[in-house]
């Protein structure tokens, strides 16, 4: 009865560091790689079930990051901000690219 008791305070101190560790994390590919770590080591049904609500909690946030960067493009795809070095038109590549990095960095952890 003690090693239950003892069992059930270590999951919920482990559900809480990681429900802490999820709040602190401001990106959506850090939230990816740290979710794939702890799936590997949790294999606790409780705990598991936590990380599944992690996850479409992270592919909420994604969609919302496709909304701002879809946002972004909009408002100053005539006038992006460029670097003071690169002509206009590299510039402008660089810019798109960076915006489609940030689309597609998480979508590529999202397949895994």
């Amino acid at each position: 009865v003690e090693f239950n008791v003892h069992i059930a305070d270590l999951e919920n101190r482990l559900q809480h560091f990681v429900n802490t560790s999820f709040e602190s994390i401001g990106s959506i590919s850090h939230s990816l790689l740290l979710l794939n770590k702890f799936k590997s080591i949790l294999h606790r049904d409780s705990l598991k079930a936590d990380l599944d609500s992690k996850m479409s909690i992270i592919f909420h946030n994604y969609g919302i990051e496709l909304e701002q960067v879809q946002q972004l493009y909009e408002k100053q795809k005539h006038n992006p901000p460029i670097s003071r070095n690169l002509p206009p038109v590299s510039g402008n590549i660089t810019w798109s690219r960076h915006l489609l990095q940030r689309i597609e960095e998480p979508m590529k952890q999202f397949e895994k």
